[in-house]
């Protein structure tokens, strides 16, 4: 007689049948998850789209088994110790890097285009993983590289919205070497915050070719910069994970004949779209 193994599962899609209660109860843990504290029953069933009589009892078994709770006091429900005690396994488990190659495949196959994913490093915004382009272009960009902070649009990103006090020391530096070069990029605080301001307004990075024409066009300044960014524009969006904190930069690269400038343009919204998606994958509920 053969020994018993274990055999694996096949994947569950969304056509097999499953358990209605537990599908009509998932609503009310998502208003819970999605509200900013305890809720009222009436505001709990409202927001789960169920008369209140109908929530009362899904919520009664949902209390039994720990996955809601009732304040003894104020009446009101929120989630229960088993919903923590679930997420902080989930994101125990949850392997970062594979999620975000999976949202870096899904975004090159909706664009067309190189996406690069970058984290913080030692050393700055730092590219970890790379999917080129299935145009015949050719991208300065390779795994391992540190991106300037001041002049591409995954080091902008980071600058924007990682708090001050991990970029500053590495920023400063930054804004010295390129006052000493003479690189055709910004100098100082006052001319990068323009940037960043733009870049937290529209909640990602933008880089159009060059940053600022006019100074690459004076003759005393060093065209690395330009060199770098000719003919290529760039969007890169920030990914937070559970803690508010940005994990990475998603960005999308090509040539400035296929992607548009626009902060609303295709590449720009998808490139959005992706790492908000990726960011409520990673935990985070901003």
């Amino acid at each position: 007689m053969k020994p018993v193994t274990d055999m694996p599962e096949k994947p569950i899609v969304p056509a097999q049948q499953g358990i209605q209660s537990v599908e009509v109860a998932g609503p009310l843990l998502r208003a819970l998850a999605d509200a900013g504290g305890p809720l009222t029953l009436s505001l709990l069933a409202k927001n789960a789209g169920m008369p209140a009589a109908k929530a009362h009892r899904y919520l009664v078994s949902l209390i039994r088994v720990g996955l809601v709770e009732q304040d003894g006091a104020t009446g009101l429900y929120d989630l229960g110790a088993l919903a923590l005690e679930l997420g902080l396994v989930s994101l125990g488990r949850m392997d970062e890097v594979r999620l975000a190659d999976e949202a870096m495949a899904s975004l090159g196959e909706a664009t067309g285009e190189t996406v690069a994913l970058g984290i913080w490093g030692n050393h700055g915004p730092t590219c970890i993983r790379l999917t080129k382009s299935r145009r015949p272009v050719t991208v300065n960009l390779q795994i391992g590289s540190v991106m300037p902070m001041t002049y591409t649009a995954s080091g902008l990103c980071f600058a924007a919205f990682l708090p001050g006090t991990e970029t500053a020391e590495l920023l400063r530096d930054e804004l010295a070497r390129n006052r000493r070069e003479k690189l055709d990029a910004p100098h100082s605080k006052d001319d990068l915050a323009p940037l960043l301001r733009s870049t937290r307004e529209q909640g990602m990075a933008r880089v159009i070719g060059q940053l600022d024409p006019s100074s690459a066009r004076n003759p005393g300044m060093s065209r690395t910069a330009e060199r770098l960014l000719a003919g290529f524009n760039a969007f890169s969006a920030p990914v937070f994970d559970h803690d508010g904190h940005m994990h990475f930069a998603l960005t999308v690269v090509g040539s400035a004949a296929h992607i548009s400038e626009t902060w609303d343009g295709a590449i720009a919204q998808a490139a959005r779209r992706h790492a908000a998606d990726l960011s409520r994958r990673l935990g985070y509920r901003g």
